[in-house]
């Protein structure tokens, strides 16, 4: 009997590690981040002037810090049930904000590739208010329900022994409100990419769709594993104050919890970085001169006796030159002005005056 209880705590223990795993895996993540990232930072964001891009980006870049040293600690301290219960409700509220800010981050982004719009951004307010309500109350449910089992010899770590099986609620939703978030950059995705593109303008729709595709994958893998992760017979062995179906014991429960909330502060961090380098680049109308200059001398093939439609020299092909030609410089002063207006919220110093 006692073999039979020692293999099964240490069946128990094996989940664990493989969870511990994934923690390191998310802090060695987040290390490497900083390291490659640490010399634009220092140009583009910590002496830049104070915004609300650069407040949102301190705050989804380094709270992370204390989540994940926090997320380690319990993972390699001895800790009494009771310890074990406080911290997780305290790293899991970290979570909950900090994937809170990193998501306010996109619905910036958002608003401003559809230049600002008063009705487009109260809409999202409203989407994420609507959304973080429900995370929030699931979160707390799930939170209030943690049960821990005490080892029978003292362990590094926390056995978390049952909780409410409602923590998947938390990340449906969230992959539901960044699939809106998605369905809107890509409504403004094509008017966008037929004109002349930047690299402000390449930048502000490629990590909007890389991101959803990389948060999307991990929450959809958390999903899988809150609802089909194997349960342990050591953990189902100990008595838990809860009999109800809704309750299960499983210790791959926070498998993915600490990658999601790294990744979510890696690449919504990511946005505002690559946003401000891009807008510290060259204008559309800098690259309409390279491209001009670049095509200056023109070798033609052959002339034709019938010039094409608006190139002669009577007064409709006059009227149809002037036309076109009054066409394309408004399209081309609202594209300059649409991306100074990007580029004035992605990096205010780096703004320019529009000649209208």
């Amino acid at each position: 009997m006692a073999d039979a209880a020692t293999a099964a705590f240490l069946d128990a223990a094996k989940s664990k590690q493989v969870v511990t795993y994934l923690d390191l895996v998310a802090a060695a993540v987040l290390a490497y981040d900083y390291i490659l990232n640490i010399g634009d930072e220092a140009q583009y964001i910590w002496f830049s002037p104070f915004s609300l891009g650069k407040s949102l980006y301190f705050l989804t870049r380094y709270p992370v810090i204390v989540d994940t040293s926090l997320v380690l600690y319990h993972q390699f301290a001895v800790l009494h049930p009771g310890q074990c219960d406080v911290l997780f409700k305290v790293i899991g509220y970290l979570l909950g904000v900090g994937t809170l800010i990193a998501e306010s981050i996109l619905v910036m982004r958002t608003w401003v590739i559809w230049n600002r719009s008063v009705y487009i951004g109260s809409a999202l307010i409203i989407g994420l208010i609507v959304c973080w309500i429900p995370v929030f109350y699931f979160l707390a449910q799930s939170l209030n329900s943690l049960v821990f089992a005490d080892p029978p010899i003292r362990t590094p770590g926390c056995f978390l022994h049952s909780q409410k099986n409602i923590l998947f609620v938390v990340f449906l939703i969230i992959t539901g409100f960044e699939s809106v978030i998605l369905v809107l950059t890509l409504i403004r995705f094509t008017p966008h990419w037929r004109r002349k593109k930047t690299a402000l303008i390449e930048t502000i729709y490629r990590d909007g769709l890389f991101n959803y595709v990389y948060l999307c994958i991990l929450s959809v893998c958390n999903v899988v594993v809150l609802l089909t992760a194997p349960v342990s017979k050591w953990l189902i062995s100990h008595q838990s104050p809860f009999s109800d179906q809704k309750y299960v014991q499983r210790g791959y429960s926070t498998l993915l919890s600490a990658l999601q909330r790294v990744m979510h502060s890696i690449l919504s961090s990511r946005v505002l970085l690559n946003l401000r380098q891009a807008a510290a680049g060259p204008t559309l109308m800098d690259s309409i001169d390279i491209d001009a200059t670049h095509n200056e001398v023109v070798f033609q093939p052959w002339v034709s006796v019938f010039p094409p439609l608006g190139q002669g020299t009577g007064e409709d092909s006059v009227a149809l030159r002037n036309m076109r030609s009054g066409t394309f410089r408004r399209h081309e002063a609202d594209e300059e002005e649409e991306e100074e207006s990007i580029r004035r919220v992605s990096y205010p110093s780096s703004g320019r005056t529009v000649n209208k």
